[in-house]
């Protein structure tokens, strides 16, 4: 008999996950069904315990209904946390290559992929099964488990592929926040630069304002769309100031002839403060657009 997990989220499927799991261990013996992972013993690292009973299963149940993601007032959903169990038992169940099997019930959906963590790559696309609370329940647990007889019967490669594709996504993902956030600024910022320093010869006050909108744009950006934290945007406002800063500089010096490098104290010091200054107003910008998605709730990551 194939052993089986089920995850779910007390808050949103507690009563027809219980259902659940009393027919599968009806058909399958309790001792092959594993319910409330998430019932951690006090002083356990909750991730261990996880991974240890998802070890033990060859097919996790993902019960999604209408509040899977955790969604809160004023906040992220539970499930962008690293620390919320439901991620942490789809993440580790990808990890380890067991099949994963969603299961909707009440007339949930699929959630979007944008909704999710990066690490679940493909998860917003597997087929799922549908379990309802009215008289079709019986018929569809037939199904469900029918479903799980083919999943425990796969061959063993079958989830291995599951999370190889996951990291890939998760890979084309990143690839492609890169491209948006960091690769887009950093050439219309160096376009700037060659047009107001080199070009035109303005006033570097231009160049200033520029490397302090462009930046703070791209930030707001990034937390509204890219479905990424705090720390993800630290990591690219710093890539970015460094980096523009590193391009200006070279430019410069191949328009001018003058040294790459800074020749005084003064001009490291110049060339750290425009760095912070790009750097800063992206952190500006990603903060400033998360604290408004507080009050316009209901709009929603692309």
């Amino acid at each position: 008999m194939p052993k089986i997990a089920i995850s779910y989220r007390r808050s949103d499927t507690a009563a027809i996950s219980g259902r659940i799991f009393d027919r599968l261990a009806a058909h399958y013996g309790k001792h092959c069904v594993f319910i409330d992972v998430d019932n951690i013993p006090i002083g356990i690292d909750f991730r261990a315990h996880i991974g240890e009973t998802l070890r033990r299963s060859d097919v996790v149940l993902a019960v999604i209904g209408t509040r899977w993601t955790g969604a809160q007032d004023g906040g992220d959903p539970r499930i962008l946390e690293e620390s919320d169990p439901v991620r942490v038992e789809i993440e580790t169940a990808l990890a380890r290559g067991a099949p994963v099997v969603p299961v909707l019930v009440d007339g949930a959906k699929m959630p979007n992929a944008a909704a999710l963590p990066q690490s679940f790559g493909t998860f917003a696309f597997l087929n799922a099964a549908e379990v309802a609370t009215g008289r079709d329940f019986d018929g569809q647990i037939g199904r469900l488990i029918a479903a799980i007889d083919r999943a425990a019967a796969a061959k063993p490669d079958a989830g291995v592929s599951i999370y190889a594709s996951s990291k890939a996504a998760a890979r084309h993902a990143f690839l492609l926040d890169a491209a948006r956030y960091f690769v887009t600024p950093l050439i219309l910022l160096l376009v700037a630069h060659f047009l107001v320093v080199i070009a035109l010869d303005w006033n570097i006050v231009y160049l200033r304002l520029a490397a302090a909108i462009a930046p703070l744009i791209f930030g707001a950006a990034f937390s509204w769309f890219s479905g990424r934290g705090a720390g993800a945007a630290c990591g690219f406002a710093l890539a970015l100031g460094l980096v523009a800063t590193a391009g200006m500089t070279v430019s410069e010096s191949l328009a001018t002839g003058d040294p790459m490098l800074p020749q005084s104290r003064q001009e490291l010091l110049e060339n750290f403060q425009f760095a912070g200054t790009m750097a800063l107003t992206f952190v500006a910008g990603y903060f400033a657009a998360s604290f408004s998605r507080k009050f316009l709730p209901s709009i929603s990551r692309a």
